[in-house]
């Protein structure tokens, strides 16, 4: 079973880079997890900067996300910047 992380309510310029650092160590070892973004109500382009690139970091070190669950507000910037966090349903070049 995956451990969970959960993310804050605000993840704003002001927060990332503890929450990166949060990150870092809870992912230290780890194969499998679970990132809960649900709770996320503030957000600026750090945030959405900070989840690509946990996203990213996942995909490239090999830490499968077991469970990926975002905040309607999140869902809504990462659509309107044409950004999807799930796997690719084809190829990309």
């Amino acid at each position: 079973m995956s451990e969970c992380f959960k993310f804050p309510a605000e993840l704003t310029i002001y927060e990332v880079q503890d929450v990166h650092t949060e990150l870092i160590a809870f992912l230290a070892g780890k194969t499998e997890v679970a990132l809960d973004l649900s709770l996320v109500e503030e957000l600026d382009s750090a945030g959405i900067q900070l989840a690509i690139w946990l996203v990213n970091y996942c995909r490239n070190t090999g830490v499968q996300i077991g469970t990926l669950a975002l905040s309607d507000l999140l869902t809504a910037r990462l659509s309107l910047l044409n950004v999807a966090l799930t796997e690719p349903t084809t190829s990309e070049p």
